[in-house]
Order: C-alpha cells, then structure tokens, then sequence
C-alpha cells in the first residue's frame, strides 16, 4: 500500500510540475539551473545569496528533516518523498523572507521621500528644489525616480507630466492627492500648508496601519510555527505510548499516518511564510 502511495505523491508533484506556471521545481537544487534561478531572484531584491549558503541552508533543513523523522521511526523512502517536498518549498521560503525585507526597505524609502519632499516643498513651493534635496538623502530605487523626475521636469517643464513617474511608480491614493496639490501649487500658488499638513497625516497615519497589518502577519506566522511545534511534542508523546503497547512502527498504518502528519507540518510551515509574498503597497488602495 505505501508503495502505492509513494508513487501517487511522485505523480501529483510530476502533475504540478507540469502545469500551467511550470514553476514547482524551477528553484529546487536538483534543477540543473534551480540555484541560477534562485539567486537571479534574489539578485532583484538587493541581496546577494552564494551557492555556499544556498548549500548550506538546505543541508540544514534537510538535516533537521532527517532527525524529526529518526524520532518518529519513518522508513527510508518515506524520508526521500519528504526530502522531495522539502527541496520545492525551501527556495521559495527563503525568497518569500528576503522579498518581506526588500518590501519593508522600500516602503520606508518611498514614504521618507514623501515626508522629505513635503517638509522642503514647505519651505520652498518649488519642485525641481525640492527633488534636489530629497536626492541627498534617497538611495536605491527611490534615488533613481527622483532623477528621472528631474531629467523630465528640466526637458518638459512640465511639473504634472514630472510627477506623474512617481504616480506610475507607486498609483497610492496619497501619492494622487499629493501630485494634485503640489502641482496646483506651482501653477495657481496660494496657501499651500493645511493641504500639505493633512497629507502628511494621512502618510503618517499610511504608515502607522501598514506596520500594524505587518506585525499582526508575524504573530499569525509565529503562532503557526508554534502550533507545529506544540503538534510534534503531542505526535512524540502519542508515539512513545504506542511503543509501551509493542505497536509496529513499521506497518503501512503506522507510515502512512506519519507521512501525513509531516506532510501537513510542511504544508503549514510553507503557507505561514507565504504570507511574506504579498507587497507592503495593498492593491486595494491605488487608483
């Protein structure tokens, strides 16, 4: 029966493989080019990742797979079908960790240029200043937007068609009213500072929310791992009296049992960290 089994879980994953995105393995280390892919990928997030840690980081989960499933008393071939799932979900874990941090650096980037552009735009209604000071102190991707509004303003002179780069980059609501207001500004001039004053708030207010939502993600992700944990120590408890009775360990029941049970621990240690895929810019608030 297990047999039976091994090879229906090798098919689906084969199935999955082979599916419309053709992606399941497109990082695994077994891939002839899963670690080019892989550290292609992380490349665009800034980070650099060599084939030393990238070996490492999957000796190690490998490793730890390995013990777990010693203390359970799995079969060897029910490790290798684990291995093979393991082997898919490690990369992107690791992708969805690193593309968080990249997520957060650019959201904190994104809004200090707001906040910076504002408090100079106070001090001198002008936009082509006030770009030049916000690129003393934006580096990154940010840095690179605020020159090319400074190239389009200088050829154009046109102060909506330069800030409209900044509405491509990032179409937030915040970054609309905000474009709007300067760009009034600049044309028709006027009292300018209780608009700039509430724009600031809503970014502030922008940021206080997203932190918020990110940290509760985290404590949603820690209290799944929590639980796996807290399942392991009850399955190790439930296994140990099994033993007391002289239970076979080695019967298909007693196997198959156990390759669900660390299937759907895999299974939920991979969903817990897929929350980390989503950008810190919700869809739900551009225009």
């Amino acid at each position: 029966m297990m047999i039976f089994v091994y090879i229906l879980a090798i098919f689906l994953l084969l199935a999955l493989n082979f599916s419309k995105k053709k992606n399941f393995f497109k990082y695994a280390i077994f891939n002839r080019k899963g670690y080019q892919e892989l550290r292609k990928t992380i490349l665009t997030y800034g980070y650099n990742y060599d084939i030393k840690t990238h070996l490492f980081s999957t000796a190690f989960f490998l490793c730890a797979l390995y013990f777990l499933c010693y203390q359970f008393e799995v079969r060897i071939e029910t490790y290798l079908l684990l291995a093979l799932i393991s082997l898919f979900m490690l990369p992107h874990i690791i992708i969805w960790l690193l593309f968080h941090s990249y997520q957060e650096k650019i959201f904190n980037s994104f809004t200090m240029f707001l906040q910076t552009f504002i408090a100079v735009f106070k001090l001198n209604p002008k936009t082509y200043p006030s770009l030049c000071e916000c690129e003393k102190v934006c580096e990154g991707e940010i840095h690179i937007l605020i020159l090319k509004m400074k190239e389009r303003l200088m050829e154009e002179g046109n102060v909506e068609a330069a800030l409209k780069i900044l509405s491509d980059y990032q179409p937030h609501f915040i970054v609309h009213n905000l474009i709007t207001l300067v760009a009034t500004i600049e044309k028709h001039g006027g009292s300018f500072s209780e608009g700039l004053d509430l724009i600031q708030d809503d970014i502030d207010d922008w940021i206080e929310d997203i932190y918020s939502f990110k940290k509760n993600q985290v404590s949603t992700k820690n209290k799944m791992m929590g639980l796996c944990l807290l399942s392991i120590g009850i399955a190790f408890l439930s296994k140990n009296m099994l033993a007391e009775i002289s239970f076979n360990t080695n019967s298909d029941i007693y196997q198959l049992s156990i390759l669900i049970f660390l299937s759907s621990l895999l299974f939920t240690l991979f969903m817990a960290h897929r929350i980390f895929s989503k950008s810190w810019f919700e869809k739900e608030e551009t225009l």
